[in-house]
């Protein structure tokens, strides 16, 4: 999936003249594409979006521009039908671009302001560049419509400057709260809850005390330590020992929430936090239900599995058995009926499924049954947006930035955190039936390039610690919830090949340093079977030549890892603090796969050389459990010119096809040999 950089927090501007200042500087139009640019009067431009990518370029930037005294780009526009966004990029110092910041821009009847802040950038625009421009993209339906006009750099005035202030004190805020998550989650503390037994009908729970002690239940919505300390469900009265053991009713007799899913917590007397919380650690064996544990005689796969609905369809020839599969959340559980949608009662409260959405993934997982592949199921939830700004749904987080393609789930409130529950529910349930009658999912991969938060998985700029805490307890919420049906079910954490390189922008994350806090935080309050699901791809997207890789070594501390330094990866989860009952982590590499920049037949050779050095590499590493191609068909409009697939976007079939269909077959030989060819003409 093309990673697209990060933007920055949103700023409006209030209204302002179009009347330059001695402080503001003039913009014009520069070249376009995709889009029909014409001058209507003055600075006034009419924009028609066209099909692909519409998006224009100003002119040269003034040499008087200085980006520490203008540090807003702003316009003014009239749209009667508004636009989804509008994303501002520009070039840095070292000659890579990246996106400033993307803004909703919604209906406008009369001319209204639209600017972009440009204060807070980490790295700013390079001024003084002979070439140095602003490129704006523009995102809306083609034939869309917008004027604009008295584009200019200017200085923020009082409100901009205002906003930004709060914007300091939201940061301050959450920086406040990441150190208390930290400091709590390191903590040592008088008791312990050692073991959380679910059963049927009842949940046990054991551990050591030196004194009488209070019971705490924290729902899924709730951050560890902001939970109320003073509504105790039960007294803790350890024996002589020391030891205590309680057992309390799994379902709450008047909320009818499943307590399956909590963390359990001691407090003393003053409410003060006597142990860590302590999320399910054991299943009664009549929990659950009698599946077999899935096995598979390689790692071949495919990703982004298309709906399927016939046994013949020509991505079996290829003999994969493995596939991922992109479930969007919000298109499949709403509160409120709707035509098609069918009711559906969980926890006592009344929800609706669409069931014909359900039952196209049923029968692409059927499918995928009967050909034995194994399914990794993606779970996404949309970040959609009102024309205010505000989340369409109510699963896409609170703070989650319109920039985002995807949200954090909104595990922030008890009714969302019941709607995201209800939805994960009924898929583990679905997908887990001892007949098969739907198919089976038992590896749930959790949102998708968590260290690209600001693009993939969105809160809002966050530190690590905050991020991550909402982010663990979605995948604990699911994996908890998975196994209630299926005793081999497992949670995934999605990540990229940047490894301890920051991307530039906020709401991104260095990979090793979020991987060994989510590591530290399983640890603290109860292991779970969790894995990694990794996207090596080239360290140039667009080169496949992946064995001339550079910036990367052989250790932990390498800036990235591709299939060039693969094995640094599950080198790293054999490390005694990652491993879950003496062995290692699952690996899925969920996502990569070999750019062709034309359709020549020698790019299209360096695809084919790309996918056999990957396999020579996992014929050694046998964690790594699956390779999932990224993608069967080449979509170069959607993913920004990239042909990363294995046929064309006409179905025509590549050298790659063949191939890959041949990869760890008696066929494999001719193209082995074309690798290698590849290889010696241009190590």
């Amino acid at each position: 999936m093309l990673r697209f950089l990060t933007t920055f927090p949103l700023l409006v501007a209030a209204f302002c003249t179009g009347l330059l200042t001695a402080e503001e500087l003039p913009l014009q139009s520069g070249p376009h594409r995709d889009l029909t640019f014409k001058k209507i009067s003055g600075d006034v431009w009419e924009i028609t979006l066209g099909e692909g990518d519409p998006h224009f370029w100003t002119d040269i930037v003034p040499s008087t521009y200085d980006p520490a005294q203008h540090s807003v780009l702003a316009l003014e526009y009239f749209a009667p039908a508004g636009l989804r966004s509008l994303a501002l990029r520009y070039r840095v110092p070292s000659g890579e671009m990246v996106v400033a910041q993307v803004l909703p821009v919604p209906l406008a009847e009369t001319w209204q302001p639209l600017a972009f802040d440009l204060s807070q950038v980490e790295v700013k625009p390079a001024a003084g560049r002979p070439d140095m421009r602003f490129h704006l993209a523009l995102d809306g339906p083609a034939g869309s419509q917008i004027q604009i006009r008295h584009l200019r750099l200017r200085e923020a005035n009082a409100e901009e400057k205002s906003l930004a202030a709060n914007r300091d004190k939201i940061r301050i805020a959450r920086e406040t709260e990441a150190a208390a998550i930290l400091a709590d989650l390191r903590a040592e503390y008088p008791a312990t809850i050692t073991t959380v037994h679910i059963g049927v009908q009842e949940i046990t729970l054991i551990g050591q005390a030196k004194r009488a002690l209070k019971l705490i239940g924290i729902p899924p919505e709730l951050v560890s330590q902001q939970a109320e300390s003073t509504q105790a469900l039960a007294d803790i009265s350890p024996d002589e020992s020391g030891n205590f053991r309680l057992n309390l009713p799994r379902v709450d007799a008047t909320t009818k929430r499943d307590r399956a899913v909590w963390r359990w917590r001691l407090v003393d007397a003053q409410g003060k936090w006597a142990s860590v919380a302590k999320w399910p650690t054991a299943y009664g064996p009549a929990v659950g239900r009698k599946l077999a544990k899935l096995k598979a005689p390689h790692a071949k796969g495919i990703g982004g599995v298309p709906q399927l609905n016939r046994p013949d369809h020509e991505i079996f020839d290829l003999g994969v058995c493995h596939g991922t599969l992109n479930v969007a959340l919000n298109g499949l559980i709403r509160e409120s009926p709707a035509p098609g949608w069918k009711p559906w009662v969980f926890e006592g409260l009344t929800y609706y499924l669409n069931e014909r959405q359900l039952q196209n993934h049923d029968q692409t997982l059927r499918l995928l049954a009967q050909h034995d592949i194994q399914v990794s199921a993606i779970l996404l939830v949309g970040n959609g947006r009102a024309e205010d700004g505000a989340p369409t749904s109510t699963l896409t987080h609170p703070e989650a930035e319109v920039r985002g393609i995807y949200s954090m789930p909104n595990l922030a409130a008890e009714i969302p955190a019941q709607l995201y529950s209800a939805i994960l529910h009924h898929l583990a349930e679905r997908w887990s039936r001892e007949d098969g009658s739907n198919g089976r999912v038992s590896n749930w991969i959790m949102h998708n390039e968590i260290d690209q938060g600001g693009t993939w998985t969105n809160m809002g700029n966050q530190p690590l610690a905050r991020y991550l805490e909402s982010y663990s307890r979605s995948a604990r919420l699911m994996y908890h919830t998975a196994r209630l049906f299926d005793p081999h079910a497992r949670v995934f954490i999605s990540l990229t090949h940047h490894w301890t390189q920051k991307s530039n922008g906020s709401g991104t994350y260095i990979v090793r340093d979020l991987l060994e806090l989510f590591a530290e935080m399983g640890r603290a309050e109860g292991d779970y079977e969790w894995g990694v699901a990794y996207h090596p791809y080239p360290r140039d997207l667009r080169n496949p030549d992946t064995w001339k890789d550079q910036d990367l070594t052989e250790d932990f501390d390498t800036h990235y890892i591709t299939p060039k330094n693969i094995q640094v990866l599950p080198a790293f989860l054999e490390q005694p603090r990652f491993l879950f009952a003496g062995k290692p982590r699952g690996i899925l590499l969920s996502e990569q796969g070999f750019n062709t920049p034309t359709l020549s037949v020698e790019d299209q050779r360096r695809q084919v050389a790309g996918l056999v050095y990957m396999f020579r590499k996992l014929s050694t590493l046998k964690t790594i459990e699956a390779y999932h191609l990224h993608r069967y068909q080449d979509m170069p409009v959607q993913e920004g010119g990239l042909r990363l697939g294995i046929i064309t976007e006409t179905g025509a079939h590549k050298l790659g096809w063949d191939a890959y269909k041949a990869i760890g077959t008696s066929e494999e030989a001719p193209f082995a040999q074309m690798a290698d060819e590849v290889m010696r003409a241009d190590p």
